[in-house]
């Protein structure tokens, strides 16, 4: 194996590793609610979700923003500045994360009723606002260990930072079961057991900078406006790529509350959590690809440009080929590891083969933002582009960006 390819391998498969259990920290909620609190409890999860989700869409453009703007002044042997984009980006983190805590908890009940939970059971409004409840309590180790898997990924240690999402996700597992089946904590002890799993991934990933194996250090910094901005600008295309999901979310649980009820938001609950862990697959190549285009563009290196985006189409639309036939050929399987009530399973098995098809769009999109992110000013030339359309909407994203 020749060094570009093993070094495309050893970010991409980190990546995809640390956001798929990123990611699963809901899913296995969802699993073991749906199995041991029942359909109405993975219902209430859903409901509870896009707010969540929402706000660390909107928090995704600081790690994001911050990792670009590193890759590129690292490339750039730029270390003092590179460390001034790292911190500004944690500090922009810590304080959204403060934010969530504090709207999450004090207006839980109100947020799940915008998001349907009113036209639901009693029963479902109830355990949908004590699941935000308790989960916006771990708002802080949440966001944070997201932001610090991006950084540590960055500065040379990709494997550490899936290995710090691997704890916590372990941890959540673990606790999951402790919670919901011993000690009968139900929707609430879901909750918990998420925020308990991401103290335990944000302890391994500071363990990066605590033990100094890297060019990034935690230090104070007086936040400059110029680089504020440019980390958000440079993050508003992973900003809004994430946002699809908590807003699409959202307009199917409000319609389907309306129209079907608690059925309904269950089992777009379901096809929900298989989609998240579909986009966490995809994402991760494209996030794997991230840091290796910021440091080809500090070295202005055209031909590693282009190689890289050629290799990422190529993975991410094999993976949603292998991901749609799975889901196809086995979609009542995968339904009942969440719950095998009869009315639930028969109703999204007839949806998910459809919904799936989605993945191999997305599949493509998600390369296409996270190049047009990554490389400054690019150009028709810098990087190959499937369709005209696709390269009109990769330039405009990438028209108003300056350099790192």
């Amino acid at each position: 194996m020749n060094a570009k390819v093993k070094s495309l391998c050893g970010y991409i498969f980190p990546a995809m590793g640390g956001l798929f259990v990123t990611y699963l920290y809901n899913v296995v909620d969802g699993i073991f609610v749906g199995q041991g609190v029942g359909s109405a409890a993975l219902g209430a999860v859903n409901i509870a979700v896009p707010f969540i989700t929402f706000v660390v869409a909107i928090a995704a453009m600081f790690p994001m923003g911050g990792a670009t703007v590193v890759a590129i002044r690292m490339g750039r042997e730029d270390k003092k500045g590179a460390n001034q984009a790292f911190m500004t980006a944690i500090t922009l983190t810590l304080a959204m994360s403060v934010l969530l805590m504090i709207v999450g908890m004090v207006f839980s009940q109100q947020i799940v009723d915008i998001s349907g939970a009113s036209k639901l059971s009693d029963e479902m409004r109830k355990m949908a606002a004590d699941y935000l409840l308790y989960y916006s309590a771990f708002s802080i180790p949440m966001l944070m260990s997201t932001c610090l898997s991006v950084f540590v990924r960055n500065d040379g240690s990709p494997t550490l930072s899936f290995i710090g999402m691997c704890v916590g996700a372990i941890a959540n597992i673990f606790l999951d079961w402790l919670f919901i089946f011993p000690f009968g904590m139900g929707i609430i002890g879901a909750a918990v057991a998420s925020g308990l799993g991401q103290v335990f991934s944000v302890l391994v990933l500071l363990s990066h900078f605590w033990n100094k194996k890297g060019r990034l250090k935690l230090n104070l910094i007086k936040l400059e406006v110029t680089l504020v901005k440019k980390i958000c600008k440079r993050g508003v295309p992973e900003a809004i790529s994430q946002l699809t999901t908590p807003v699409t979310a959202l307009c199917y649980n409000i319609m389907l509350a309306s129209l079907v009820g608690d059925i309904g938001v269950s089992t777009f609950s379901v096809l929900s959590f298989i989609y998240s862990l579909a986009n966490a697959i995809l994402s991760g190549v494209a996030q794997g690809l991230q840091p290796l285009w910021g440091n080809s563009y500090g070295k202005k290196d055209t031909g590693e440009i282009n190689w890289l985006f050629r290799c990422g189409i190529i993975i991410n639309l094999v993976l949603s080929a292998l991901i749609y036939s799975a889901l196809f050929f086995f979609d009542k399987l995968v339904i009942c590891i969440f719950n095998s009530d009869t009315e639930l399973v028969q109703t999204a098995s007839k949806a998910l083969p459809l919904f799936s098809l989605s993945f191999i769009p997305m599949a493509l999109n998600l390369i296409y933002i996270t190049a047009a992110r990554s490389i400054p000013h690019m150009g028709k030339k810098r990087v190959p582009c499937i369709s005209s359309l696709t390269t009109c909407s990769m330039l405009l994203f990438s028209e108003g960006y300056s350099t790192g």
